[in-house]
Protein backbone atom coordinates (compact mmCIF):
# COMPACT_ATOMS: atom_id res chain seq x y z
CA UNK A 1 0.00 0.00 0.00
CA UNK A 2 0.61 3.97 -0.66
CA UNK A 3 2.54 4.76 2.59
CA UNK A 4 2.53 8.48 1.84
CA UNK A 5 -0.51 9.22 3.68
CA UNK A 6 1.51 7.94 6.88
CA UNK A 7 2.02 11.38 9.24
CA UNK A 8 5.89 10.43 10.30
CA UNK A 9 9.18 12.33 10.18
CA UNK A 10 11.69 10.64 8.08
CA UNK A 11 14.74 11.24 7.52
CA UNK A 12 14.97 11.71 11.30
CA UNK A 13 17.14 14.77 12.25
CA UNK A 14 20.75 14.29 13.60
CA UNK A 15 21.62 17.07 16.37
CA UNK A 16 24.73 18.03 18.27
CA UNK A 17 24.33 17.23 22.01
CA UNK A 18 26.85 18.29 24.62
CA UNK A 19 31.18 17.88 24.26
CA UNK A 20 32.50 14.65 25.64
CA UNK A 21 35.56 14.59 27.21
CA UNK A 22 37.27 12.93 23.89
CA UNK A 23 34.68 14.34 20.77
CA UNK A 24 32.19 15.47 20.30
CA UNK A 25 28.47 13.64 20.60
CA UNK A 26 25.27 13.63 18.47
CA UNK A 27 22.26 12.09 18.19
CA UNK A 28 20.05 11.04 15.23
CA UNK A 29 16.32 11.49 16.75
CA UNK A 30 14.25 8.87 15.67
CA UNK A 31 12.47 9.62 18.87
CA UNK A 32 10.66 12.38 16.38
CA UNK A 33 9.68 10.10 14.22
CA UNK A 34 6.12 10.19 15.39
CA UNK A 35 4.64 10.55 19.05
CA UNK A 36 2.63 7.13 19.26
CA UNK A 37 5.34 5.52 16.86
CA UNK A 38 8.45 7.14 17.65
CA UNK A 39 11.88 5.49 17.42
CA UNK A 40 12.59 2.43 15.23
CA UNK A 41 8.79 0.93 15.43
CA UNK A 42 8.19 2.36 12.51
CA UNK A 43 11.21 1.62 10.32
CA UNK A 44 10.44 -1.94 11.38
CA UNK A 45 7.52 -1.66 10.35
CA UNK A 46 7.01 0.09 7.07
CA UNK A 47 8.31 -2.51 4.84
CA UNK A 48 5.28 -4.51 6.20
CA UNK A 49 2.69 -2.13 5.25
CA UNK A 50 4.34 -1.49 2.19
CA UNK A 51 3.53 -5.00 1.37
CA UNK A 52 0.00 -5.92 3.79
CA UNK A 53 -3.35 -5.95 1.48
CA UNK A 54 -5.49 -3.77 3.76
CA UNK A 55 -8.53 -5.81 2.71
CA UNK A 56 -7.45 -8.62 5.61
CA UNK A 57 -7.02 -8.30 9.12
CA UNK A 58 -3.14 -8.42 10.60
CA UNK A 59 -2.47 -10.72 13.65
CA UNK A 60 0.37 -9.98 15.50
CA UNK A 61 1.86 -10.77 19.19
CA UNK A 62 3.33 -8.65 22.18
CA UNK A 63 3.50 -8.48 25.88
CA UNK A 64 1.15 -5.68 28.04
CA UNK A 65 3.90 -3.03 28.12
CA UNK A 66 4.99 -3.78 23.93
CA UNK A 67 6.20 -0.78 22.02
CA UNK A 68 5.25 -2.73 18.80
CA UNK A 69 1.84 -3.49 19.67
CA UNK A 70 1.35 0.26 20.06
CA UNK A 71 2.88 1.05 17.25
CA UNK A 72 0.68 -1.54 15.37
CA UNK A 73 -1.93 -0.54 17.08
CA UNK A 74 -2.02 3.32 15.58
CA UNK A 75 -0.69 1.88 12.06
CA UNK A 76 -3.57 -0.07 11.83
CA UNK A 77 -6.36 2.58 12.50
CA UNK A 78 -4.14 4.76 10.19
CA UNK A 79 -4.89 2.62 7.26
CA UNK A 80 -8.56 0.82 8.24
CA UNK A 81 -7.13 -2.62 8.61
CA UNK A 82 -8.63 -4.25 11.16
CA UNK A 83 -5.94 -5.64 13.92
CA UNK A 84 -5.68 -8.69 16.31
CA UNK A 85 -3.42 -8.60 18.93
CA UNK A 86 -2.29 -12.04 21.04
CA UNK A 87 -0.80 -10.41 24.25
CA UNK A 88 1.13 -12.95 26.91
CA UNK A 89 -0.50 -13.96 30.14
CA UNK A 90 -4.17 -14.86 30.06
CA UNK A 91 -4.55 -13.06 33.56
CA UNK A 92 -4.23 -9.84 32.17
CA UNK A 93 -7.10 -7.31 30.68
CA UNK A 94 -7.13 -4.51 28.30
CA UNK A 95 -6.69 -2.25 31.64
CA UNK A 96 -3.84 -3.70 32.86
CA UNK A 97 -1.76 -1.42 30.77
CA UNK A 98 -1.60 1.93 29.36
CA UNK A 99 -0.02 0.34 26.57
CA UNK A 100 -3.24 -1.81 26.11
CA UNK A 101 -5.57 0.60 26.84
CA UNK A 102 -4.07 2.54 23.90
CA UNK A 103 -4.75 -0.70 21.73
CA UNK A 104 -8.17 -1.27 22.52
CA UNK A 105 -8.73 3.17 22.10
CA UNK A 106 -7.49 2.59 18.37
CA UNK A 107 -9.47 -0.48 17.63
CA UNK A 108 -7.53 -3.19 18.04
CA UNK A 109 -9.35 -6.83 19.32
CA UNK A 110 -7.16 -8.02 22.35
CA UNK A 111 -6.39 -11.68 23.36
CA UNK A 112 -4.83 -12.57 26.06
CA UNK A 113 -3.16 -16.71 26.50
CA UNK A 114 -1.40 -18.55 28.71
CA UNK A 115 2.67 -17.49 28.87
CA UNK A 116 3.23 -21.10 28.04
CA UNK A 117 1.20 -20.80 24.99
CA UNK A 118 3.16 -17.94 23.56
CA UNK A 119 6.56 -19.32 24.25
CA UNK A 120 5.50 -22.06 22.26
CA UNK A 121 4.33 -19.65 19.50
CA UNK A 122 7.12 -17.73 19.68
CA UNK A 123 9.49 -21.51 19.13
CA UNK A 124 6.90 -21.86 15.78
CA UNK A 125 8.35 -18.55 14.23
CA UNK A 126 4.65 -16.82 15.24
CA UNK A 127 3.01 -19.76 12.63
CA UNK A 128 -0.65 -20.15 14.56
CA UNK A 129 -2.28 -23.14 13.70
CA UNK A 130 -6.03 -23.44 12.57
CA UNK A 131 -7.26 -23.77 16.11
CA UNK A 132 -5.42 -21.00 16.98
CA UNK A 133 -6.63 -19.02 14.32
CA UNK A 134 -10.46 -20.11 14.47
CA UNK A 135 -10.41 -19.00 17.82
CA UNK A 136 -8.84 -15.28 17.31
CA UNK A 137 -10.72 -14.61 14.01
CA UNK A 138 -7.63 -14.67 12.42
CA UNK A 139 -8.15 -17.52 9.45
CA UNK A 140 -7.69 -15.71 6.70
CA UNK A 141 -5.34 -13.25 8.70
CA UNK A 142 -2.02 -11.72 7.73
CA UNK A 143 0.84 -12.49 10.39
CA UNK A 144 3.06 -9.81 11.73
CA UNK A 145 5.81 -11.57 14.35
CA UNK A 146 6.62 -9.71 17.86
CA UNK A 147 8.44 -7.34 17.20
CA UNK A 148 7.91 -6.55 13.66
CA UNK A 149 10.91 -8.91 13.35
CA UNK A 150 11.90 -9.93 10.08
CA UNK A 151 13.70 -9.13 6.57
CA UNK A 152 11.30 -6.47 6.07
CA UNK A 153 12.17 -5.05 9.65
CA UNK A 154 15.83 -5.36 8.85
CA UNK A 155 15.91 -3.30 5.98
CA UNK A 156 13.58 -0.72 7.30
CA UNK A 157 16.52 -0.24 10.23
CA UNK A 158 18.86 -0.05 7.77
CA UNK A 159 17.77 3.08 6.66
CA UNK A 160 18.91 4.69 9.92
CA UNK A 161 23.04 3.86 8.20
CA UNK A 162 21.53 5.16 4.99
CA UNK A 163 20.05 8.61 6.27
CA UNK A 164 23.39 9.91 8.15
CA UNK A 165 24.94 11.95 5.77
CA UNK A 166 28.52 11.93 7.73
CA UNK A 167 29.34 8.57 9.11
CA UNK A 168 30.42 8.42 12.49
CA UNK A 169 33.81 7.40 14.23
CA UNK A 170 31.64 5.78 16.83
CA UNK A 171 27.37 4.45 16.71
CA UNK A 172 25.85 3.86 19.58
CA UNK A 173 23.06 2.13 19.87
CA UNK A 174 20.40 0.25 22.47
CA UNK A 175 19.57 -2.96 22.15
CA UNK A 176 16.37 -5.74 23.33
CA UNK A 177 15.83 -7.99 20.09
CA UNK A 178 18.98 -6.73 18.67
CA UNK A 179 16.73 -5.95 15.37
CA UNK A 180 17.45 -2.38 14.93
CA UNK A 181 21.25 -3.32 15.04
CA UNK A 182 21.05 -5.62 12.81
CA UNK A 183 19.09 -3.80 10.28
CA UNK A 184 22.15 -0.78 10.58
CA UNK A 185 25.13 -3.59 10.52
CA UNK A 186 23.31 -5.17 7.20
CA UNK A 187 23.21 -1.55 5.52
CA UNK A 188 26.81 -0.61 6.24
CA UNK A 189 29.78 -1.14 3.88
CA UNK A 190 32.02 -4.25 4.41
CA UNK A 191 35.23 -2.96 6.26
CA UNK A 192 33.22 -0.08 7.12
CA UNK A 193 36.28 2.17 9.78
CA UNK A 194 32.62 3.09 12.05
CA UNK A 195 32.80 1.39 15.41
CA UNK A 196 29.81 0.30 16.70
CA UNK A 197 28.85 0.04 20.20
CA UNK A 198 25.70 -2.44 21.78
CA UNK A 199 24.53 -1.56 24.63
CA UNK A 200 21.88 -4.53 25.78
CA UNK A 201 19.11 -3.43 28.00
CA UNK A 202 18.27 -7.27 28.60
CA UNK A 203 20.73 -8.99 30.60
CA UNK A 204 22.46 -12.61 29.85
CA UNK A 205 21.32 -11.60 25.86
CA UNK A 206 23.44 -14.55 24.55
CA UNK A 207 21.52 -15.81 21.35
CA UNK A 208 21.34 -11.88 20.23
CA UNK A 209 24.67 -11.13 21.04
CA UNK A 210 25.99 -14.18 19.13
CA UNK A 211 23.83 -13.38 15.49
CA UNK A 212 25.48 -9.42 15.91
CA UNK A 213 28.73 -11.04 16.58
CA UNK A 214 28.64 -13.46 13.63
CA UNK A 215 27.36 -10.22 11.15
CA UNK A 216 29.89 -7.89 12.10
CA UNK A 217 32.52 -10.35 11.87
CA UNK A 218 31.32 -11.48 8.57
CA UNK A 219 31.22 -7.83 7.48
CA UNK A 220 34.50 -7.11 8.61
CA UNK A 221 33.04 -4.49 11.33
CA UNK A 222 34.89 -3.41 14.76
CA UNK A 223 31.94 -4.67 17.47
CA UNK A 224 31.63 -4.21 20.88
CA UNK A 225 28.82 -5.64 22.93
CA UNK A 226 27.73 -4.28 26.22
CA UNK A 227 26.13 -6.23 28.32
CA UNK A 228 27.38 -4.20 32.08
CA UNK A 229 25.16 -1.24 31.97
CA UNK A 230 21.52 -3.37 32.17
CA UNK A 231 21.15 -2.36 35.82
CA UNK A 232 19.67 -6.05 36.39
CA UNK A 233 17.81 -6.55 33.18
CA UNK A 234 15.20 -5.42 30.96
CA UNK A 235 12.53 -2.96 32.09
CA UNK A 236 14.99 -2.51 35.52
CA UNK A 237 15.09 1.10 35.86
CA UNK A 238 17.24 1.73 39.42
CA UNK A 239 17.19 5.03 41.27
CA UNK A 240 20.75 5.33 40.51
CA UNK A 241 19.68 4.99 36.35
CA UNK A 242 16.91 7.54 37.02
CA UNK A 243 19.38 9.70 38.47
CA UNK A 244 21.80 9.60 35.49
CA UNK A 245 18.82 9.67 32.79
CA UNK A 246 17.71 13.38 34.99
CA UNK A 247 21.13 14.48 34.34
CA UNK A 248 21.01 14.25 30.82
CA UNK A 249 17.69 16.04 30.79
CA UNK A 250 18.88 18.88 32.38
CA UNK A 251 21.71 19.51 30.18
CA UNK A 252 19.77 18.94 27.28
CA UNK A 253 16.00 20.06 27.74
CA UNK A 254 14.63 16.84 26.50
CA UNK A 255 13.40 13.87 27.90
CA UNK A 256 14.70 10.23 26.94
CA UNK A 257 13.26 6.85 27.77
CA UNK A 258 14.48 4.68 30.83
CA UNK A 259 14.23 1.32 29.49
CA UNK A 260 16.64 1.87 26.89
CA UNK A 261 18.22 4.98 25.92
CA UNK A 262 19.21 5.62 29.36
CA UNK A 263 21.21 2.39 29.64
CA UNK A 264 22.98 4.51 26.48
CA UNK A 265 23.70 7.68 28.13
CA UNK A 266 25.12 4.96 31.39
CA UNK A 267 27.38 3.88 29.23
CA UNK A 268 28.15 7.05 28.05
CA UNK A 269 29.37 8.64 31.01
CA UNK A 270 32.12 5.23 31.41
CA UNK A 271 33.43 5.51 28.39
CA UNK A 272 36.55 6.75 26.99
CA UNK A 273 35.72 7.44 23.24
CA UNK A 274 38.28 8.82 20.36
CA UNK A 275 36.49 11.31 17.79
CA UNK A 276 32.93 11.74 16.60
CA UNK A 277 30.11 9.50 18.35
CA UNK A 278 26.33 9.53 17.59
CA UNK A 279 23.68 7.72 19.82
CA UNK A 280 20.82 6.11 18.01
CA UNK A 281 17.98 7.35 19.97
CA UNK A 282 15.49 4.50 19.65
CA UNK A 283 12.16 6.24 21.40
CA UNK A 284 10.17 4.97 23.63
CA UNK A 285 8.46 7.79 25.19
CA UNK A 286 4.95 8.45 23.66
CA UNK A 287 2.07 11.37 24.33
CA UNK A 288 -0.42 10.30 26.78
Amino acid sequence: MDLSSFPFLTPSPTEKLLNISSGSLWMKRDDLIHPDVSGNKWRKLKGFFREVDPSRPVLTFGGAHSNHLRAAAFAFAHASIKGIAVVRGEELSPEHSSTLKYCKKMGMTLHFIPRSEYKKLREMDWVPSVRQLQEWGGESAQVLPEGGAGKQAFEGCGEIWTELDHKPDHLLIASGTATTVLGILSAMPEGSPTKVHVISAVKGAKKEQARVAACARQKSINLHWEDEVHFGGFGKIPEQLNAQKAVFESKNGFAIDAVYNAKVWAYIQRTSFEGSVLWINTGGIFTP
